[in-house]
């Protein structure tokens, strides 16, 4: 009876600890966004960090584990994929634009063409991208990681 009393107080301890160890690394994450709220000048980076970007659009922040992703679309000259320096560009331009060091970054991209709307893929760029992690996000879109292992630490805009 005695070390069953002692196992449940033992898991009783430790299932607090983490719960209590959890909520304070959410509340310094949470403390960190609140900090730094807005999107910067990311659209105005992204147009000048590649001709083919017209604009950037649906700018949007989505929690994603302990950190921040960011989403965004790219309007863009033509529904041409990228080739994987237009995309390094246009993803070093985020990183360095990006007031919130994000854990990932989404991107999807389309163009309006005289043949109506068309998908830009963006994959087999990203996929020339190492050591970026590459997911599928959308059509065509693309979900990255990995960013400060290609670009070097988050400093933030400059």
């Amino acid at each position: 009876m005695g070390q069953r009393a002692i196992a449940v107080a033992l898991a009783s301890v430790l299932l607090c600890g983490a719960a209590t160890g959890c909520s304070v690394i959410a509340s310094e994450i949470d403390h960190r966004a609140g900090e730094t709220t807005g999107y910067g000048s990311i659209a105005e980076a992204v147009v000048a960090a590649s001709p083919r970007v017209l604009a950037v659009e649906d700018l949007g922040k989505s929690l994603n584990g302990f950190a921040y992703r960011l989403d965004l679309s790219l309007v863009t000259d033509s529904g041409e994929p990228f080739s994987a320096d237009e995309l390094d560009a246009v993803v070093e331009a985020i990183w360095g634009a990006v007031p919130w060091e994000p854990n990932a970054i989404e991107i999807t991209a389309g163009a309006d063409t005289t043949d109506g709307h068309e998908v830009v893929d963006l994959r087999a760029a990203a996929d020339d991208l190492a050591p970026l992690g590459v997911t599928n996000a959308g059509t065509g879109g693309v979900g990255l990681t990995g960013m400060t292992e290609r670009y070097g630490e988050w400093t933030g805009p400059q």
